[in-house]
């Protein structure tokens, strides 16, 4: 699935279970801030800095980050491929030696 992709999707999804619209952009923005801290937080365990009771999954909880971004994204009117495309000419020509 590319980004376009990926956003006509969890469109799709957001009419069917989310009522046909999105929240405002603050609080999708605090789900993805959650989502990020979960990925962190597994993140943390996968590489043994923590202990944790439960078993989570790295690709669960990226995917979850993903999901809340295209949302975003689409709340927003922005397509992910602009973003990327913008950014990743960013990087090519003045950010590339901070990688």
């Amino acid at each position: 699935m590319n980004l376009d992709e990926l956003q006509e999707t969890v469109d799709s999804w957001i009419q069917e279970h989310g009522s046909g619209r999105y929240r405002g952009k603050f609080e999708i923005m605090a789900r993805m801030m959650e989502e990020l801290g979960e990925l962190a937080c597994t993140l943390q365990h996968t590489e043994g800095l923590r202990r944790r009771k439960t078993d989570l999954q790295l690709e669960d909880e990226l995917g979850d980050l993903l999901f809340t971004l295209a949302v975003f994204a689409n709340a927003s009117e922005l397509r992910l491929t602009d973003c990327l495309n913008g950014v990743m000419e960013k990087y090519q020509s003045q950010d590339s030696p901070e990688w």
